[in-house]
């Protein structure tokens, strides 16, 4: 078995008024999910960190967040190597890396095919 490789994760932390950068290092293992890194920091380094997350299969979009730019849901994508991780969209920012959701229609909970959380970000 592999010796967890320790990378560096930078986190957007602050409100709408004022935020800044705080590094972790975290130790990360084949095939953790950068929701994994950020529940290893909320349970071993920092439990004040806000995210969210829900189904934790890449299907409610409560995870959405900006790793190194890129729009990702942090429960389906891989943690490989140093990050800088930031809310998905900075006037939805609630604290952290809580944002507010739009709202779901009936008709896509229903159809869950239907729902693009990316339909206004670029990918």
């Amino acid at each position: 078995m592999d010796k967890p490789k320790l990378i560096t994760v930078q986190v957007r932390r602050g409100d709408k008024n004022e935020s800044k950068l705080v590094a972790y290092e975290v130790p990360v293992e084949a095939g953790q999910s950068v929701l994994g890194v950020l529940q290893y920091i909320y349970d071993h380094l920092d439990s004040s960190i806000g995210f969210t997350c829900s189904c934790r299969i890449g299907l409610c979009s409560s995870c959405l967040m900006r790793v190194n730019g890129k729009v990702v849901q942090s429960c389906t994508t891989l943690a490989n190597g140093d990050m800088v991780i930031e809310p998905y969209k900075e006037d939805a920012l609630v604290r952290d890396l809580v944002t507010e959701l739009p709202p779901i229609s009936q008709a896509s909970l229903n159809n869950p095919k239907n729902i693009n959380p990316f339909k206004d970000e670029e990918v």
